[in-house]
């Protein structure tokens, strides 16, 4: 109808402004609650949603009625055979059966609040039904007499009263559950395998089939990126819940930003801010192209006044401009740097503080993690290239193109081409929230191929020694299959969502052009401007498609970035204090007074150690493994800070001085030393950068490699191999050694620095320590106690503190714990009883030689009797070898097995040959002056020197090795 007065001028735009207004609102206040999704108002979140069935009936009443007034409408036109000219309430009321219906979508899939994003959409609708509805009546558009005007009135009735009961419905919060949700009920209680007094065991929960999958997920085993994603999430929900909303959110990543925004670099602003015009260009582009074709096809069918020529000509520099050769590779120039300014300074930033960080943090987190979370710079920059660079222009041209098709091809049209972008967005957001288990379970197929492969590749020595080749094979060929299964479900379920897709915009595109060819046929349309309407609706499935994926692809960017976030926020645990100064190094005297110190706050690692180590003195911590002797080699390094006490050296606090000049001070051997994959010359240079290749050749014959090195293929241009690999234990130990003698240190830290190296390659190595430890303070821990038994001092560690200290005579004469394992490691059994006497005890190996071994058993053999033996002769001693041992002779004490074999000796196992028959037989005992060997005549088993050939290679072996 024709407006001709003011009221109904504000007719005609109360009903336009009716479905605008409650969709804006809707959509507004939706984004705002889901911003604010964990702190406007828990009490009110954690209201249940009204049953749905109450629900569904009063908005399918309101969505009915608009639906009833259109038939009347048409059944009016039909009596009155023409075409109704109220097109404000046909759009008006379509476009609220659109609206209402998205709410109704949104509202069926919402379990909790808040609602206020509904309960003001249907104050609104209220407002505007009233407002309407007294307009009209002011107007005398309602007749008491007309039929068409007593049903429209009784509809509008129904819709304000469903109104009223919806806001009433979720305002006061009555609640009838829905039985699809009492169907959800189990019949019968959760069997749960908790105990009777548990309180989850008197729950009652879903039926056995449900529990069964339930338990078969929880045992399915969880791969490294999704405990990344996990993780990940947990952090993002953490700070949401500490910020309140996703504005808070976001503002946590602002110490992000000098990276992410080229502070302080005008050149790199002046080009963001000009890609930002090439923007607008592009804008105005995508809107004069598809124009400029209506122009040439009027111009063609001679309907338009410009020249073809000419119309072509403007039609090509366009396209020309809007091409990649144009406009796109002018913004792409610009952009470039500045997008990979934050790549580099992200990635940068991110190593150079990850490297800063403290012990603690390294311990904690896996390389893999460390390296992940530094790719989460490249998200931050994606989450502002998609929503700064593509959305906001998409959206611009999505606004324009419905306002201009709207003025073109009136109404209707911009009805058609938002309800077609409504649904096509709501179908797509669907399939791509249904395709997360496909896409999941591809990923994990993925994993899962690569693990086998991998796995397979690994361990191949172990595979074909256990002849599991076949095994393997079978592994392999079915994590192919499942993956590709998993595959083409995946790409099924993706063509299918593309079908959808492309089924809601060709309705809306048949719609438009059904349309379109209805205006032309009726003079208010050329064809000019129908190939115009087609290019629109070609320019409008890219925008379509990048909004129904970007809440997921932003969702995800924010996820990887939460890693790096995190790790951005960690401070290191030890840090240089304010005003720190470095280490004045006099002499290298060094002191724990009273140092206490736990990895986790609870469990006391270390417990009010203190001890004195005068400088150039060599100190050796002994004890059981998790005794705490590497954690004092750390705290001295200063790689963790202790927890009480302190440690000082030349008596600075370490604390208190530079942390760069304290470890300048100090060269570690650690463990397992760690080479990088670079030639031998690096690996040893990294000791000190500078230093020349004459210096590395002193260190590393000074290390008793260099002969070694020069006898490889390429000498020192070899390369080592990931963390050493091509080297053997000995080989890896030597250059970690000549890197420390090359770094020159004043206190030198060996952290089990031979524990995997063989006897002949130790005594190299020991060499090479009395080399790089020679005037300098040394700390040791070490398991093979030979190698410390010349060391000044001794300190034996046991849960944390100490237990004895002193050198090892001292510690030896003291017959403590020392004591008790040198006698365990020196000491040599047989078979048998090593297999009784020694299990669950820690294997010790005997690389002393044999004149050592009696040196050091004869002193930890304490004789029981009081008195002092007098040296013997040879001779005497022979001769008492040869006597027999009576009865009430005293035997000497000894701290040998006592159910040690006797020996026999050669002469007496030859005179038992030709006392077969006799009455008794002798009985021998003799003891060696050295303690070595103890013969008892009550003896359960002997043995003597005439032996089988196998016997006596036994025997040998169990002589020479310790072990049998």
């Amino acid at each position: 109808m024709a407006a001709s007065s003011p009221a109904e001028t504000a007719l005609v735009i109360l009903y336009y402004l009716y479905p605008a207004l409650v969709f804006i609102y809707f959509f507004f206040a939706s984004l705002v609650s889901a911003c604010t999704v964990h702190s406007s108002g828990k009490d009110e979140r954690k209201k249940e949603c009204p049953s749905r069935r109450l629900t569904l009936v009063f908005y399918l009443l309101c969505i009915l009625t608009y639906t009833a007034q259109l038939l009347l409408l048409a059944a009016r036109a039909v009596l009155s055979q023409s075409w109704p000219t109220e097109d404000h309430i046909i759009i008006g009321h379509l476009a609220c059966i659109l609206a209402f219906g998205i709410q109704l979508s949104r509202c069926l899939d919402t379990d909790e609040g808040p609602f206020y994003p509904f309960i003001g959409s249907w104050l609104l609708g209220l407002s505007f039904d009233i407002a309407i509805t007294v307009l009209s009546a002011v107007l005398g558009l309602f007749s008491p007499f007309d039929v068409f005007s007593i049903l429209a009135s009784v509809s509008i009735s129904i819709r304000c009263l469903s109104f009223i009961s919806l806001t009433i419905l979720f305002t006061v919060g009555f609640s009838a559950k829905l039985t699809s949700d009492e169907e959800q009920e189990p019949l019968l209680p959760k069997i749960t395998t908790t105990s009777p007094d548990s309180p989850t065991s008197q729950e009652s929960g879903y039926g056995s089939t449900l529990q069964a999958e339930e338990e078969e997920e929880e045992e399915t085993p969880e791969y490294s990126w999704e405990r990344r994603e996990r993780e990940a999430k947990e952090a993002m929900k953490k700070r949401l819940e500490e910020g309140g909303n996703w504005f808070e959110y976001a503002k946590g990543f602002k110490i992000l930003f000098p990276y992410v925004w080229p502070v302080g670099n005008v050149g790199l602003q002046l080009r963001a801010a000009a890609v930002c015009l090439c923007l607008f260009a592009s804008n105005a582009l995508h809107l004069l192209i598809p124009r400029q074709t209506g122009i040439i096809m009027d111009s063609l069918n001679g309907s338009g006044n410009s020249n073809p020529w000419i119309s072509v000509l403007v039609f090509a520099a366009l396209r020309l401009a809007a091409s990649e050769s144009g406009i796109e590779l002018v913004r792409q120039w610009l952009w470039v740097p500045v997008k990979y300014y934050s790549h580099d300074a992200l990635t940068r930033a991110a190593y150079s503080h990850m490297m800063h960080l403290s012990a603690d943090f390294h311990d904690s987190k896996s390389s893999s993690d460390m390296m992940m979370a530094i790719y989460g710079g490249s998200a931050v920059s994606n989450v502002i290239e998609n929503v700064l660079l593509y959305a906001v222009p998409m959206l611009i041209d999505m606004g324009v193109a419905i306002v201009y098709l709207s003025i073109t091809f009136g109404p209707y049209e911009g009805l058609i081409t938002v309800a077609t972008g409504v649904f096509f967005l709501l179908i797509a957001s669907r399939l791509v929230a249904n395709s997360k288990a496909a896409s999941r379970n591809r990923v994990n197929a993925l994993y899962e191929e690569h693990y086998v492969r991998q796995s397979g590749f690994l361990g191949w020595q172990t595979v074909s020694a256990f002849n599991q080749i076949g095994y393997e094979d079978n592994r392999h060929a079915n994590a192919v299959t499942n993956r590709w299964l998993r595959e083409q479900q995946y790409v099924l379920g993706w063509y299918i969502s593309i079908g959808f897709q492309t089924l809601v915009l060709t309705s809306g595109l048949l719609a438009s052009a059904f349309l379109a060819v209805y205006r032309i046929r009726a003079g208010h349309a050329t064809p000019g401007q129908f190939a115009m309407l087609l290019m629109y609706w070609a320019q409008l499935t890219s925008p379509l498609q990048f909004f129904a994926k970007l809440g997921k692809n932003v969702s995800d960017d924010f996820i990887d970035a939460e890693r790096l976030l995190d790790i951005m926020r960690t401070q290191p645990s030890v840090e240089n204090q304010k005003g720190a100064r470095p280490l004045k190094f006099v002499a290298g005297e060094v002191e724990f007074e009273r140092v206490s110190f736990s990895y986790d706050k609870k469990k006391g690692i270390i417990k009010d150690v203190s001890f004195h180590v005068p400088a150039g003195q060599t100190v050796a911590f002994v004890g059981a493994t998790g005794a705490g002797k590497s954690t004092l080699i750390k705290l001295l390094d200063r790689f963790y800070d202790v927890g009480d006490g302190r440690i000082c050296i030349d008596g600075q606090d370490i604390r208190d001085v530079d942390l760069f000049s304290l470890r300048d001070r100090i060269g570690v051997v650690p463990q397992n030393p760690i080479l990088f994959d670079d030639t031998i010359m690096n690996n040893v240079r990294y000791g000190r950068i500078t230093a020349t290749d004459e210096e590395v050749f002193e260190a590393c014959q000074a290390a008793c490699i260099h002969d070694k090195i020069k006898g490889f293929t390429h000498g020192y241009k070899t390369r080592v191999g990931e963390r050493g690999v091509k080297l053997s234990g000995g080989e890896l130990q030597r250059i970690a050694i000549a890197r420390a003698m090359l770094k020159k240190p004043d206190i030198v830290l060996l952290d089990e620095a031979t524990s995997a190296v063989d006897t002949d390659t130790e005594q190299q190595i020991q060499i090479s320590f009395k080399r790089l430890c020679q005037g300098r303070t040394t700390f040791i821990v070490a398991h093979r106690l030979s190698t410390i038994m010349n060391a000044d001092r001794i300190i034996v560690v046991e849960n944390g503190e100490i237990l004895e200290q002193g050198n090892h005579d001292e510690l030896i004469v003291a017959g403590g714990r020392y004591a008790d394992l040198w006698s365990k490691q020196v000491f040599v059994r047989t078979k048998e009883e090593d297999a009784d006497a020694s299990a669950g005890q820690a294997g010790f190996v005997n690389d002393l030689s044999s004149e050592q071994t009696r040196t050091e058993l004869s002193k930890v053999n304490k004789p029981t009797s009081a008195t002092n033996e007098q040296p013997k002769s040879s001779e005497a001693r022979a001769s008492e070898e040869d006597a027999p041992v009576t009865q009430d002779c005293k035997q000497e004490g000894t701290r040998l097995n006592p159910v040690a074999a006797t020996f026999t000796p050669r002469r007496l196992a030859k005179m038992r040959k030709f006392m077969e028959t006799g009455t008794s037989e002798a009985s021998t005992s003799s003891t060696t002056q050295d303690g070595l060997i103890n013969v008892s005549s009550q003896t359960s088993r002997q043995w003597s020197d005439e032996v089988a050939d196998q016997d006596e290679k036994t025997l040998k072996t169990t002589v020479v090795t310790g072990r049998p």
